[in-house]
């Protein structure tokens, strides 16, 4: 990665998959939407440079349902990063995604560098709960990362987003230190963004002077601006991030429709 100049990212976030690749979340089969975006990036965007997994990729926590979702990727099983969402299991992760993500203490997380961006993933995952939190150890390692790399612009990657999404009940388990969080984005200008899942909708903010982004699921999508939990029947999407040097970038969200 160290020789580019600029970095494509595609993130897909929330599969919600199951080792059954008939199996369903609130009805909806979750597996079909994954192949049908798989096919929508590879037809749109080929030759991007890093897949971001943003967390909830296997419903069941199955060690069979990771490995289906690696055979889904197929070739593109070196370019991917990942990180957890509330319904992942980090030990499966690390041991399964060896080369996608990496230890951060009791977290898992990941780093790609170029000459002009620093990517971090970050670990929200607060065990046993469906909300999420960074916590003090993982802030601090990323407050020396960052500081470790002043000359860089910095776009961080998270399950659980850093803002209210306007959804009582999502709000609710959103992510518990996201004031620590934009304590820390304040102090470091060249944050340029934060981009996560959770919420199963696309919702865009700003925290600590950085720009915040939520992505569509993969899987079912949640209905906008609601106070208890409703189905939307939108598609699935993903997101497209274009890096450019002198802090340049720009995002898309993509939808797909399923056949």
């Amino acid at each position: 990665m160290t020789a580019l100049t600029s970095l494509t990212i595609v993130q897909l976030t929330d599969c919600h998959l199951f080792t059954d690749p008939r199996g369903s979340l609130r009805g909806i089969e979750t597996q079909p939407r994954l192949r049908q975006v798989i096919a929508d990036v590879r037809r749109r965007v080929p030759d991007f440079d890093v897949l971001v997994v943003t967390g909830d990729t296997a419903n069941d926590e199955a060690d069979a349902t990771y490995e289906a979702f690696r055979m889904e990727l197929g070739d593109w099983s070196e370019r991917l990063r990942i990180v957890p969402g509330n319904h992942d299991d980090r030990s499966s992760l690390t041991r399964l995604f060896p080369d996608a993500c990496e230890r951060i203490g009791e977290r898992v997380g990941f780093v790609t560098e170029t000459p002009d961006w620093i990517v971090i993933g970050l670990d929200s995952q607060l065990s046993g709960q469906t909300a999420g939190e960074l916590g003090g150890e993982q802030l601090a390692w990323l407050r020396a990362r960052l500081g470790a790399a002043p000359e860089l612009d910095a776009l961080l990657f998270i399950h659980h987003p850093p803002i209210p999404v306007g959804s009582a009940w999502l709000d609710e388990i959103g992510l518990h230190d996201a004031a620590e969080l934009g304590a820390l984005i304040a102090a470091h200008p060249r944050v340029r963004a934060v981009i996560s899942g959770h919420v199963h909708q696309e919702v865009s903010g700003s925290i600590g002077g950085a720009a915040v982004h939520t992505t569509p699921a993969v899987g079912p999508q949640f209905r906008p601006r609601t106070t208890s939990f409703e189905i939307d029947p939108g598609p699935p999407g993903y997101r497209i991030v274009e890096l450019r040097p002198a802090g340049a970038w720009s995002t898309t969200v993509v939808r797909c429709n399923v056949r």
